[in-house]
């Protein structure tokens, strides 16, 4: 059980999907508002699990020194 996603700014996976979502969400209604350039919403996403890919690799590391 003590793989539950706890959703506050504590968890650094919470942190991170804020930091590269609500900007990537600004930038993508700006665009949309003042340009007829088609937004492709999928690069924050796959940002975002480039991330978490590396960081659970790094927690799994640690987990077996320690």
């Amino acid at each position: 059980m003590s793989d539950r996603l706890e959703l506050s700014f504590k968890n650094k996976v919470v942190r991170m999907w804020l930091i590269i979502m609500i900007p990537a969400v600004i930038a993508e209604i700006l665009i949309m508002q003042f340009t007829k350039i088609p937004v492709f919403t999928t690069i924050p996403w796959i940002i975002f699990f480039i991330w978490l890919y590396f960081y659970k690799r790094k927690q799994k590391k640690e987990h077996s020194i320690s």
